[in-house]
């Protein structure tokens, strides 16, 4: 009778599965017509369910916007560096909130979030009620801070992370976990996954629709189908989930600023580590003297 019991209790489970809602929020250099396309992308892996986001607004004016583009980065530095609570936060805190009225207390919100989006979503945890983070899963893409439920009563989390993603140099908790092979030690590692390289590239791993972070995210989807979709509606998407293959290589503007910035700052620091190695050999009188050869006559 129990295992009879257990068997209808899960089959009503799939049929009437509880209500959700998926959110993400962007990293920087999003304008709000960039927020579109990977909205439809993150709707088609997760099964054609409608995804809200919260838009991370970008101090870029237009794709070319270098300053902007630096302005964003400063932001960003501020949220992780200093903890510091912006609009930006209280916009999130309120977005989470509506997705948890619409599923209702039973419910659950799946939130996506990227890059600074992750440390935004950290900061707009710590003002959100225990009861709210209850019914709240994470799920982070090469975050600039790790979110853990050591730390906030969050129903999952789970920290992805391209082991040769630039943002790992400002995580410290991350790289802690990468050193520590992996291990299960503090109840955190389990909660931060370590990814391969699918492109070589550590600008291009750091984008959430390019290929490495788009493996998991479609891993992703099939979980939230399996547990939170009727087999009608897995069955619905069925015809729509192909569709997420041919977004490997999903255009960014903001990784190829990325790009050019960094190869810029990179160019830079060359010239600096050449003029400083010029000014101390200057100063120890070790430079080299031209001497012409005397050449010797018969």
């Amino acid at each position: 009778v129990a295992i009879a019991l257990l068997t209808a209790h899960s089959c009503s489970g799939k049929l009437f599965p509880r209500r959700t809602k998926v959110t993400w929020v962007n990293g920087i250099a999003h304008l709000p017509e960039h927020m579109n396309d990977p909205t439809f992308v993150i709707s088609t892996i997760f099964g054609g369910v409608n995804v809200d986001y919260c838009h991370n607004p970008s101090a870029m004016t237009s794709e070319s916007d270098t300053l902007g583009f630096v302005k964003d980065g400063i932001q960003a530095g501020g949220h992780v560096m200093m903890g510091r609570f912006t609009p930006e936060v209280d916009s999130l805190v309120e977005h989470l909130r509506a997705a948890l009225a619409q599923v209702g207390r039973t419910g659950r919100v799946i939130h996506i979030a990227h890059s600074q989006g992750s440390v935004i979503t950290w900061l707009a945890a710590q003002r959100l009620k225990p009861e709210e983070c209850k019914r709240i899963e994470i799920i982070s893409f090469g975050g600039a801070a790790t979110i853990c439920t050591s730390d906030f009563p969050f129903a999952r989390c789970i920290n992805y992370y391209a082991v040769n993603d630039p943002i790992l140099n400002v995580v410290p908790s991350a790289v802690k976990a990468l050193k520590s092979g992996f291990a299960f030690g503090d109840g955190m590692q389990q909660e931060i996954i370590f990814l391969a390289t699918r492109t070589g590239d550590p600008v291009t791993d750091h984008g959430l629709l390019n290929p490495t972070y788009l493996e998991a995210l479609v891993w992703e989807g099939q979980r939230y189908q399996s547990l939170f979709m009727s087999p009608l509606g897995q069955t619905g998407a069925a015809f729509v989930g192909p569709l997420s293959s041919t977004v490997t290589w999903f255009p960014n503007f903001a990784y190829e600023t990325t790009r050019r910035a960094f190869i810029a700052i990179v160019r830079i620091c060359a010239l600096l580590w050449e003029f400083v190695q010029n000014a101390i050999t200057s100063l120890l009188g070790k430079q080299e003297k031209y001497e012409p050869i005397l050449m010797k006559t018969s």
